[in-house]
């Protein structure tokens, strides 16, 4: 998302709660309105009316900025917090050779701005005035792995020292404990991060500790039963090239995805805003029980996979619920639950995927990692190690990659992309073959333009030295039947004059600056169009060499050639030579393929200016050369000048004929018949995305939130009956029903109650098992909602009802009976 959205992030404001205000329950006197609900305070846009306590204090100290020359040096979104609060920051003022061994921590302390008058004073706030100072005494640096990072602070006359965390709010969450941590979290967290806002979290801890023991703590001993302060909400707004980069990628038929560490829901939004994700396609959210505690998927535990839809503002939708998929052990089995949903999900989905599911997947589900990567378009809460893993993954199937990043976190995937391009001149840079100048992605279009370019032009210069061997290999054949052979000036001036300085001007041609084109140029020399290429011109070229040497034979002033030791005069000579120079010329303009690559020859003012020159010294070489040029060159000019512009039409006719056959034949031709055919699968990824698109029944995504209910008592239409079978192994692995229950209201959310959930699994005898086929049959008003077409329904029947009935499935008020009835309902 950083590379996406505008490098400078401004802060939004801050969502403190009763604890991060440091009033206790003195907030009840400021807001009386949150009297009856204590949690998160309404959002604070401005300083002046955040509280000073806790969360400001953590605002003004938890950050790793710096001054040089009187300037604060860090990391922007510290900076932008640090400015917000209005505080001020002095660095101890000892040298760093004087150090070693002493405390000197920086002081923060409260700037001289005035106060809000609509605000309570400072002292009815529980606070100090300017005198308040903050020393921090260590810092535990930002980790990516850990997103978090801390400082330990301490107040001077206090014993304690306190502790401030900040970092991603779901880990936050997972070090805070539970008390301390609003029950409207996740609700306000999704309400921020769907409209595309960047969210970061805020805790303390008090530590009773000493300066010896704060300094040789280790973080994991400290980071520990925070106590949860509030939100810091910052704007990241799309940067203005960025829509545009991508409609251009979509365009030309290259898939962009996003890999990213911030949270998911964040990600969903930019990618939906930048048109990444477009507003009709679903997008279908994989996470783990992981996400959920905000800790970190532990590659030793098997952990599910939970599939929901995401709305299109970028948060779990209402509609859809979190269906888990269990592998089964043993090589080659896995072991899928597919859910007799009403709705099935359409084709064309993409999927959003946590650093924790990518991780489950890649360990313990193999066989359903290739999907996920095929059908991906945003990875987030990705770790520096699981964007490397996974740009490797995506090149296991077949794919070439691009790595487009601006920070130390990208360096593992930069280097491992086929192209890594790094928008920052820093830590990337080192890691990627392509530095941007303007850190915006606009750079790769324009490198794939560049690389395009490239390739075209490879090729043009190896079929340009290809021909231009094999035309000379022609003229000197051509001469060695009469006993003859060009002369060593003749082969200096091809060589030095013609060949070395086309080959040098020839990759001067920039890319098309047009938009990208969906077929990219062939990567391959031993294909089809260049191999045709090289033989039509041969073969074009060795019939004009062959007509202006049978032709100067037929002319009554011809005489025969006379064999000598040393001279190769002749006028078989001339006028192959003179023929074989323009040739050459000729294959100069006929290679340097212009659009959709490549801008026209004629843009190439290098090129131009070496067709023009050596076209003007060809023709003053074959028409009216002087004596020198005769003697150096061994010419015989022939007496005839009707002649010598005969030759001249030979070689207009040699020019029409090669752009015929490199624009008609093997540019439209081939290109015709490749565009008609089918595309082969030969990319695993394809077949991957072909199965995909015929596939109804994965990827299994249940309609209804957390197993509840929606609507009415009466309305059965959407509970759900999940089937569990092993579709791999060739033994049948027992399966399961689980009946997923509502709550007392039957799934009516209400403002201020929680939704409650229960499951059973009732195992099947396999006796019963045999030919159970999952079908779903529309809901009415005389069919019950589990609906199943089997052979055997009368025992599996009796067998559900007698567990059910003996199941306990009362929690908090769910219905605890059910019944299946006969098979007479279809049932």
């Amino acid at each position: 998302t950083g590379t996406l959205t505008e490098e400078g992030l401004d802060l939004w404001g801050a969502v403190p709660t009763t604890t991060g205000t440091g009033m206790g329950s003195n907030y009840e006197t400021i807001y009386p309105s949150l009297a009856t609900s204590p949690g998160f305070l309404p959002a604070v846009r401005h300083v002046n009316h955040l509280p000073n306590g806790p969360l400001l204090v953590g605002m003004a100290a938890c950050h790793s900025l710096t001054r040089i020359d009187d300037d604060l040096i860090g990391d922007p979104l510290d900076l932008k917090m640090f400015e917000w609060t209005g505080w001020e920051l002095e660095e101890p003022g000892v040298a760093d050779n004087e150090k070693y061994d002493m405390v000197t921590p920086t002081i923060v302390r409260p700037g001289t701005a005035e106060v809000n008058d609509n605000v309570p004073s400072t002292k009815s706030r529980n606070s100090v005035g300017t005198d308040y100072e903050v020393g921090v005494v260590r810092q535990f640096p930002f980790s990516s792995s850990l997103q978090r990072m801390s400082v330990i602070t301490k107040r001077p006359g206090e014993r304690e020292f306190e502790l401030y965390c900040k970092g991603s709010p779901e880990m936050i969450v997972s070090l805070s404990t539970p008390e301390s941590v609003p029950e409207n979290f996740t609700a306000t967290l999704e309400r921020y991060t769907q409209h595309g806002y960047r969210v970061i979290a805020m805790a303390s801890r008090t530590l009773q500790q000493n300066y010896a023991k704060a300094q040789r703590v280790v973080r994991e001993e400290v980071e520990t039963g925070l106590t949860f302060l509030g939100l810091i909400v910052l704007e990241n707004r799309l940067k203005p090239e960025t829509t545009a980069a991508i409609s251009v990628h979509k365009n030309a038929g290259i898939r962009t995805i996003m890999v990213t560490g911030d949270n998911m829901l964040t990600a969903i939004s930019v990618a939906r805003e930048c048109r990444m994700i477009e507003q009709q396609e679903k997008v279908i959210v994989i996470t783990t029980e992981a996400d959920k505690t905000g800790t970190e998927a532990k590659d030793s535990e098997r952990q599910t996979l939970f599939y929901s839809y995401a709305t299109k503002a970028g948060a779990a939708d209402s509609e859809g619920t979190q269906s888990p998929v269990s592998v089964g052990s043993g090589c080659g089995s896995i072991m899928e639950q597919t859910l007799i949903n009403v709705e099935p999900p359409a084709n064309r989905y993409v999927f959003a995927i946590t650093g924790n599911a990518f991780s489950v997947a890649k360990n313990f589900y193999p066989e359903i990692l290739p999907r996920i990567l095929v059908r991906g378009a945003v990875f987030a809460r990705m770790n520096p190690d699981q964007k490397q893993q996974l740009v490797e993954h995506l090149q296991a199937l077949g794919y070439f990659v691009a790595m487009c990043g601006d920070g130390a976190n990208d360096c593992g995937a930069l280097k491992a992309a086929h192209a890594g391009i790094s928008l920052s001149e820093a830590e990337s840079s080192v890691a990627s073959p392509f530095t941007s100048k303007e850190a915006n992605i606009t750079c790769v279009p324009n490198l794939i333009r560049e690389g395009r370019a490239a390739l075209v032009t490879s090729f043009g210069i190896f079929k340009y030295m290809a021909i231009y061997s094999l035309t000379q290999f022609i003229s000197v054949i051509v001469l060695y039947t009469i006993g003859s052979n060009l002369a060593d000036k003749q082969f200096l001036y091809i060589d030095l004059f013609l060949i070395s300085v086309f080959a040098f001007t020839f990759g001067h041609t920039e890319p098309c600056p047009g938009p990208l084109v969906k077929q990219p140029p062939s990567a391959n020399l031993v294909s089809v169009p260049p191999i045709v290429s090289i033989i039509a011109h041969m073969i074009t070229i060795l019939g004009t060499q062959l007509l202006s040497f049978k032709y100067v034979q037929q002319q009554p002033w011809f005489t025969p050639y006379i064999v000598k030791e040393d001279e190769y005069a002749s006028y078989e000579n001339y006028a192959v030579f003179s023929v074989s120079a323009f040739q050459y010329i000729i294959m100069a303009v006929v290679f340097s393929q212009g659009s959709p690559y490549r801008k026209g020859f004629w843009t190439n003012k290098y090129l131009m200016l070496a067709l023009v020159g050596l076209t003007t010294l060809t023709g003053y070489i074959v028409l009216y050369p002087d004596s020198w040029v005769i003697g150096q060159l061994e010419l015989q000019l022939p007496p005839s000048m009707e002649f010598r512009l005969t030759l001249i039409g030979f070689i207009v006719c040699n020019f029409v004929i090669a752009v015929l056959i490199e624009q008609g034949i093997v540019n439209f031709l081939l290109s015709k018949r490749r565009s008609n055919k089918p595309p082969a699968a030969k990319h695993g990824y394809l077949q991957i995305d072909q199965e995909l698109s015929s596939r109804e029944d994965w990827p299994p995504v249940s309609s209804t939130p957390n197993g509840s209910v929606k609507g009415s008592s009466t309305d059965f239409s959407k509970r759900k009956l999940i089937l569990s079978a092993d579709t791999k192994s060739r033994t049948l692995e027992r399966p399961t029903l689980t009946k997923v229950n509502a709550n007392e209201e039957d799934g009516v959310t209400r403002r201020g109650t929680r939704r409650h959930s229960s499951s059973v699994s009732i195992p099947i005898p396999m006796a019963d098992y045999v030919g159970l086929q999952p079908q779903f049959l529309p809901a009415s008003n005389n069919q019950h909602p589990y609906s199943l077409s089997v052979d055997n329904s009368d025992s599996i029947a009796a067998h559900i009802n007698n567990t059910l009935n003996n199941a306990n499935l009362n929690n908090k008020g769910s219905h605890s009976d059910c019944h299946i009835p006969p098979p007479q309902y279809q049932s």
